[in-house]
């Protein structure tokens, strides 16, 4: 099995190391003139209570809540405690870990995070867990690098406490990296290993052992009721003393039990016996018990379930739906749909969430996963590890491929290869569906990228990059849009393909403007342009000379930029490209308004809005109105000014444009101080900073700032 490729590959080298709606509308949302407020959605999000509730079957541990718990508030004001929770495989450490937390949930009126560092790629990194954590108190547009940690101490120094629970510490350096900033935060972690080191810093270190008895046998009760443990009172006996009393091994024989009610509880202890005579070399290791309670459950799955479990454990990714399971296992959506919830039913997946394009969504727990894994390299054929991969990798890519078309059909397309093109592609009902899509896959888009990456198939690591271009552009993750589009532009070289290094350098730059490393955008520009003209590629050359003027008019270079922007409109004109040639109107409209000819602007901004409505670019066309708008305000006429900038705001409320949205109010805010209606600006200001809280630190303060000259 090869991956297709059209030319011959290069020899490796080493590698270091975020949208338009389809139909105009043109309503403007409520508002008055007088108190100027224009209803928008806000962007601020809501607490985060991202811990599981607390099952029904808890059982016990109160010593030892009420212990920690009392150490905790013990804790002086000024510091942020940190317990971490340690213990064998399945005894239970993340139910104590949420149970505790939600205990606490008075005292941390900020909210409740959680993040596993776990997970089906090994250990996470840090600068994702970050970028996940950041994403629940301040959506928006992210830093790159080492200031995502920066960010995540100053956005949590400016909450109210929060609660954060870390899943699957492995070593102490990873707590640190991610204690909230400020005081009064609590950090509480879970670790298979006790990591003394935490010790010295004044974290608490709690010890987690199995049931005893009474425990065990009140937990049994709760799950499968009095009556059928008084029925067989030896095997209750026995089943505790075969799973030593670690909650996962119970839990994996009552969900065998609830599958079966009217199996008889000796079966399954006899069952159990047996997979714990077939490990005797480890019986004393409480991760041998656990897997003999995870073998019964598998021996009684059918074989295509079987088939799942352990073609699943192969994932790079850390979640599983129906399409993706029917993807690897050959098989229709509807016939993975049962293999998965077979899988719930015996303990061996989790139902994670329900999402409205994806539908349930299944993970591994910790030991699953492990356990799938070892029957996988002890029952599949060699090389069933790979195709494994490559078929979930080309769904992605299909599926990915379907969005970005149906989200940015402006997008220059690229051809797609696929060792196994995929039969049952998801389907994207609408604009929002594809956006949500690739917002809940994109960690698991960006772990098959890595991987792919790794496994050395090249096109498919810059085809998926490529693919997700709808998601780099809406969510502005810089970091991991720098990451992946260094990685696409290595592979795309290494894949002998010069048309998606230009595409993968030329994104890589718009990244890199993203995070004002300016210099940096301008070298991956001109490397385009040179490119481009070498392949005679008008469209290329165009948009490189097009993000230069960008990029230069953006650092203030506005002279610069117009003989950029003047060649791309040039080109673009030659090509008959009106949206392209509308974009760079607007951007020629501000370097005229810049130089005080407004009126000027004004003629070529309503030729662009008029170009870009006919083309179906609402997004844009809305973007031209808002400066339109602009220029109407800084020509003198107001009453032009108010009304196309309110209509611009709608328009940007009605397309879920949050970032425009948010500039619309401040153009607004603008346009009335300048009309001397010093009221409203302050109204239309301090809407624009509520939005632009939850989104732009760097507008906010611009906003903020214009908000105390008008006060």
């Amino acid at each position: 099995m090869t991956e297709p490729t059209p030319g011959a590959p290069r020899p490796p080298t080493t590698v270091t190391n975020t949208i338009a709606d389809s139909g105009l509308h043109t309503a403007v949302q409520a508002g008055t003139i007088g108190s100027v407020h224009l209803h928008q959605p806000q962007n601020t999000p809501p607490i985060p209570r991202q811990v599981r509730p607390v099952p029904a079957s808890w059982t016990d541990r109160e010593r030892e809540l009420t212990g920690i718990t009392a150490w905790i508030t013990a804790q002086p004001d000024y510091v942020v405690p940190v317990v971490l929770i340690h213990g064998p495989i399945g005894v239970g450490k993340t139910s104590f870990a949420e149970r505790l937390v939600h205990s606490l949930t008075n005292h941390y009126p900020g909210g409740q995070l959680h993040a596993d560092l776990g997970g089906a790629g090994g250990p996470a990194r840090v600068s994702d867990v970050l970028g996940r954590l950041l994403r629940a108190v301040q959506p928006g547009p992210l830093p790159a690098g080492e200031e995502l940690a920066n960010w995540w101490r100053s956005a949590t120094a400016a909450r109210s406490p929060v609660c954060l629970l870390l899943d699957g510490v492995t070593h102490a350096d990873q707590i640190r990296a991610l204690t909230p900033g400020g005081a009064g935060h609590l950090v509480v972690a879970t670790s298979h290993r006790p990591l003394p080191e935490l010790s010295a810093e004044g974290a608490a270190l709690l010890a987690l052992g199995p049931f005893d008895h009474g425990a065990a046998r009140a937990y049994l009760s709760r799950c499968l009721g009095p009556d059928r443990l008084h029925q067989e009172p030896e095997a209750v006996t026995r089943l505790i003393a075969l799973t030593a009393g670690l909650p996962a091994g119970l839990a994996l024989s009552v969900t065998q039990l609830t599958r079966n009610p009217t199996r008889p509880l000796s079966a399954v202890v006899g069952a159990l016996d047996a997979s714990r005579a077939r490990t005797a070399a480890t019986t004393t290791s409480p991760g041998a018990l656990v897997s003999a309670a995870l073998d019964t459950a598998y021996s009684d799955l059918d074989r295509t379930a079987a088939r799942l479990y352990r073609k699943g454990a192969f994932l790079p990714g850390d979640t599983i739906d129906s399409h993706l399971a029917a993807a690897i296992t050959e098989r229709t959506p509807a016939e993975a749909s049962a293999d998965l919830a077979d899988l719930t039913a015996s303990g061996l997946l989790v139902r994670d969430t329900d999402h409205p394009v994806r539908g349930p969504v299944f993970r591994y727990p910790g030991p699953a996963l492990a356990h799938a894994r070892e029957h996988a390299a002890r029952e599949e054929t060699d090389g069933a590890d790979t195709e494994a991969r490559v078929r979930a990798t080309d769904w992605y890519l299909a599926t990915a491929t379907a969005a970005e078309r149906l989200l940015t059909p402006s997008h220059r397309h690229l051809d797609r290869t696929y060792v196994y093109p995929p039969q049952h592609p998801a389907e994207f009902a609408d604009r929002q569906a594809a956006r949500s899509w690739l917002d809940a896959q994109s960690a698991d888009l960006m772990a098959t990228i890595r991987s792919a990456y790794a496994a050395g198939r090249y096109g498919a690591v810059w085809q998926l990059v490529h693919a997700m271009w709808p998601w780099w552009r809406a969510a502005r993750v810089y970091d991991l849009w720098i990451e992946a589009h260094r990685l696409g532009l290595e592979a795309a070289h290494l894949y002998n393909n010069a048309l998606a290094e230009q595409e993968m350098r030329s994104a890589l730059g718009v990244g890199l403007r993203g995070i004002h490393r300016f210099d940096e955008a301008i070298g991956c520009f001109t490397e385009v342009l040179a490119g481009a003209r070498t392949r005679e590629d008008a469209r290329g050359e165009a948009q490189a000379l097009h993000e230069l003027g960008a990029t230069n008019f953006e650092v203030g270079r506005a002279e610069e930029s117009v003989g950029y922007l003047e060649q791309a409109r040039t080109l673009r004109e030659r090509r008959e490209d009106r949206r392209g040639v509308a974009l760079t109107d607007i951007l020629l409209a501000q370097v005229h308004l810049g130089r005080g000819n407004a009126s000027t602007a004004i003629a070529v901004l309503d030729a662009a809005r008029a170009a870009l409505i006919e083309v179906a670019d609402p997004h844009d066309a809305a973007r031209a109105l808002a400066w339109l708008g602009r220029a109407h305000s800084l020509a003198g006429h107001h009453e032009e000014a108010d009304r196309a900038g309110r209509r611009a705001h709608g328009e940007f409320v009605e397309h879920g444009a949050p970032q425009w949205t948010a500039r619309s109010l401040e153009m607004l805010g603008q346009t009335a101080a300048a009309a001397g209606r010093a009221e409203d600006a302050v109204s239309l200001y301090t809407q624009a900073l509520e939005q632009y809280s939850g989104l732009s630190t760097v507008d906010a303060e611009r906003v903020r700032r214009q908000l105390e000259v008008s006060q």
